[in-house]
């Protein structure tokens, strides 16, 4: 059953069925047309042998030896194998007076001969008499001047000749045509079929079971299975671009393979990395308390005019400083699951930028935001929600040194309006989508490859994670951050969070 189902077999089949078809059509129509020839012979002979029996009896009826009649047409049907009736009959009621068989002289002929003589249509026809076929002719004899000294010439007609050949020589020679034509289309089909099947099996099946073998290989994990693509046909084209495609997935594998090593190791140094920053963070917090709490007791005692009072300020700022990149190193190493709630995306933005206005006052730095109305609640954290917004906010004030500006736009996009690369992100119909363009000194080309990765950073102040941590915390949003950047005239952060997706809350 599977080779019915086979191209090959389809093919084949297909093609032999319309040469059968084809060659049926013209054997049938070329033993017809024998049929005809033949049938259209034995006619001419009738009219033949009518016209000469006509001309004989006016011969012997002129020579007054029509007493011979009889004889004649005995004669000439005996003379003649197909030549099987011939009647002479009376033209009033049809009453047969010469037969070339003597007992039907006396009787009337066939109803069929008699209507045709009475039309006077003399054209041959071909009848079944008996089970035999015959090509008949029904003729008249008219009446002559010559014959005007016996009969009158008011007669027009003297009398009928009704003639009959047999068919059965046709018959059998249609027959025997119409075998050798049957045996010709058999052989014929045959050779046809065979050519067929031998050109099928070469051209077709040979090819696609070696495809199809090395599919089968591919399939189980040899990608180093090539097909044979020699041939200069459309199974050697198939066979180069299957070839090409299966080098270009291997390639892609061994890529894929290489990338997700490296991620393995990246995320095991990061976790050896993580657990270490933890620890030496704990180690750290716990004594920089003491020493805070110890400076801040000793400065209090110090009067306002005391030299050593600038010193224990700068202590205390040292101090608080490396408190805040303990806290960053323990927020990377062991972060926190996010807490979803249903929030305004304006609050959240509202609550970050008052931390950073002062700041952005004070060096020059004009924020304008663009958050347009009735957008959506979404699930998020908030407080981690904020503080993603704060550090790219930071981020961008302290890539303007000497003023700039600021622009914070906030939109909800339909996921059809984003780039297909995003629309893979996510899995929601609406795209919350918060951009973040200022107009600093933006970011080298060389960078923008590192600049999420954990402790990157050509800052004279700070750890390089808050981008880390902030990328981290959008992905367990659901979203993602993108960056353009050009050296000179600003940088764009756009970060994409979805509207409707599935959050899973964790405490």
């Amino acid at each position: 059953m599977k080779i019915l189902k086979s191209v090959r077999f389809k093919l084949t089949f297909i093609a032999l069925l319309t040469v059968f078809v084809i060659t049926s059509l013209i054997v049938w129509s070329d033993v017809q047309d024998t049929r005809e020839r033949m049938i259209s012979t034995q006619k001419e002979k009738a009219i033949l042998l009518s016209d000469i029996i006509k001309q004989s009896i006016m011969i012997l009826m002129i020579e007054n030896r029509w007493k011979e009649l009889q004889t004649l047409i005995e004669e000439l049907s005996e003379n003649n194998p197909e030549l099987k009736e011939v009647r002479i009959f009376h033209p009033s009621n049809g009453q047969i007076i010469v037969s070339a068989g003597r007992k039907e002289i006396g009787e009337v002929i066939y109803r069929e001969d008699w209507e045709r003589f009475k039309k006077g249509d003399e054209t041959p026809f071909v009848v079944n008499k008996n089970g035999n076929p015959f090509a008949s002719r029904v003729s008249l004899i008219k009446n002559m001047p010559a014959c005007y000294r016996c009969h009158p010439s008011n007669e027009k007609i003297l009398g009928g000749i009704d003639l009959e050949v047999s068919l059965a020589v046709a018959q059998r020679s249609i027959m025997a045509s119409t075998y050798k034509h049957l045996n010709g289309l058999a052989l014929g089909f045959v050779v046809i079929s065979l050519i067929f099947l031998i050109s099928g099996e070469k051209l077709i099946n040979r090819p696609l079971k070696q495809l199809t073998g090395v599919i089968k290989k591919v399939e189980l994990g040899d990608l180093s299975a090539r097909a044979d693509g020699s041939e200069r046909d459309e199974f050697g084209y198939l066979a180069g671009a299957f070839n090409n495609m299966i080098e270009a997935f291997e390639s892609a594998r061994k890529e894929i393979e290489q990338c997700h090593l490296q991620q393995m190791e990246k995320a095991a140094k990061l976790a050896s990395l993580g657990e270490i920053m933890s620890g030496i963070a704990h180690e750290i917090k716990n004594p920089l308390t003491g020493i805070s709490c110890a400076v801040q007791v000793f400065h209090s005692e110090l009067g306002e005019d005391d030299g050593k009072r600038a010193i224990t300020s700068e202590i205390l700022n040292q101090v608080k400083r490396l408190d805040m990149i303990v806290k960053d190193l323990l927020s990377y190493a062991k972060p926190k699951p996010p807490r979803f709630l249903s929030s305004r995306i304006n609050d959240v933005i509202e609550k970050a930028l008052f931390f950073v206005y002062p700041e952005a006052k004070k060096q020059n730095i004009f924020i304008s935001t663009d958050i347009a109305n009735n957008l959506s609640h979404i699930m998020m954290d908030p407080d981690q929600m904020q503080q993603v917004l704060l550090n790219i906010t930071i981020n961008a004030i302290q890539a303007m040194p000497t003023g700039g500006m600021l622009k914070i736009s906030v939109s909800e996009k339909n996921s059809t309006e984003l780039a297909v690369a995003k629309q893979m992100l996510f899995n929601s119909d609406k795209i919350l989508v918060i951009v973040f363009q200022d107009t600093g000194k933006g970011i080298p080309p060389e960078d923008m490859e590192s600049i999420f990765e954990p402790f990157f950073t050509k800052k004279s102040k700070g750890t390089g994670l808050g981008l880390s941590i902030s990328q981290r915390i959008v992905q367990e949003h659901g979203g993602e951050i993108a960056v353009s950047s050009e050296s000179g005239k600003g940088s764009v952060f756009t970060i994409y969070l979805p509207v409707n997706a599935r959050q899973d809350t964790k405490s």
